[in-house]
């Protein structure tokens, strides 16, 4: 086929696809930077980095610990013959076998087909059962800070629209609440980020937008955040090719108190300049069955039609 590289040359490392700030923020993931001169002390932020990264993560990196310390201590056993009597008809290796019995050990089950036999394989045994403990208790404290974390389960828009309300243009987005129970006191707050030019150096700029509504006493449906674009707001003058131009991001960080948790919750979002759609409005998502309940329609959450 053209373009494929002949079997069995060089291989061509395709970069990674970079991650701009918007979606570092959307997804909740770290920063795409590469760092120059900075010291990284081994072990440094180590929790934080099991706490924050992903479940499927997290479990392979707990897979890879447990099967090591099982191997070294296997290796261990295996460095003084002799240490370990009985399993010896059983059709495995002897690697194999102080593998296992180093995992029956690790997690204290203690079958007693294989044991140790010399004051040497009782030394490292209990090296090991103390290993095993220590891994327990920091997979225990681990997997509850991870599940006592409070994240609230918040839907954003997709797209942000400029639209006329009142006779001013508004900057709008919508957010939801997909647990439908109360968060209460939560709060809003939008920011603007765009390249501006000062004594000739160019800077990246954070700009606070006021919002029509800020707080949002009960938020438990959808809620339609909006910004006044008049002569006092950064926007003011921007359309789609000037927000392109000036590299224009919009950042909202939201806080509220769960009342299911009985804690604090926070979330954030971004969207870039492309995200923005002028004279725009989004279709109604909220309405009335039969039995006059509220509807709430997240098939078209992201709809908008032309003003």
């Amino acid at each position: 086929m053209p373009g494929r590289p002949p079997k069995g040359g060089p291989r061509v490392r395709r970069p990674a696809p970079r991650r701009s700030f918007t979606d570092s923020i959307s997804t909740m993931q770290r920063m795409d930077v590469r760092t120059i001169g900075a010291r990284r002390r081994v072990g440094a932020d180590i929790y934080h980095a099991l706490v924050g990264m992903t479940w499927p993560r997290f479990f392979l990196t707990f897979a890879a610990v447990f099967i090591s310390i099982n191997a070294v201590f296997a290796g261990l056993y295996l460095l003084a013959p002799g240490e370990l009597s009985g399993g010896e008809a059983e059709p495995v290796s002897p690697f194999a076998r102080a593998f296992f019995f180093s995992v029956h050990t690790l997690a204290t089950v203690g079958y007693g087909n294989v044991v140790p036999n010399s004051l040497l394989g009782n030394l490292l045994v209990t090296a090991e059962i103390g290993c095993g403990i220590l891994l327990i208790a920091v997979t225990s404290g681990l997997m509850f800070a991870r599940f006592s974390r409070p994240v609230a389960r918040i839907l954003f828009s997709r797209t942000v629209v400029v639209a006329t309300f009142d006779g001013v243009p508004h900057l709008m987005f919508r957010a939801a609440n997909q647990r439908h129970n109360f968060i209460l006191e939560a709060t809003a707050r939008l920011s603007l980020i765009r390249q501006e030019h000062h004594d000739g150096q160019v800077m990246r700029r954070f700009h606070d937008l006021d919002l029509t509504r800020s707080r949002n006493p009960v938020f438990s449906l959808s809620w339609l955040v909006m910004h006044r674009i008049d002569e006092r707001s950064p926007l003011w003058g921007l359309d789609a090719e000037g927000a392109a131009a000036v590299d224009l991001e919009l950042v909202v960080v939201m806080t509220g108190f769960d009342l299911t948790m009985s804690q604090q919750v926070y979330m954030r979002h971004a969207w870039p300049a492309t995200a923005i759609r002028w004279g725009h409005r989004f279709v109604d998502v909220i309405t009335r069955d039969d039995d006059g309940r509220r509807v709430l329609d997240y098939t078209r959450f992201h709809d908008t039609h032309p003003e």
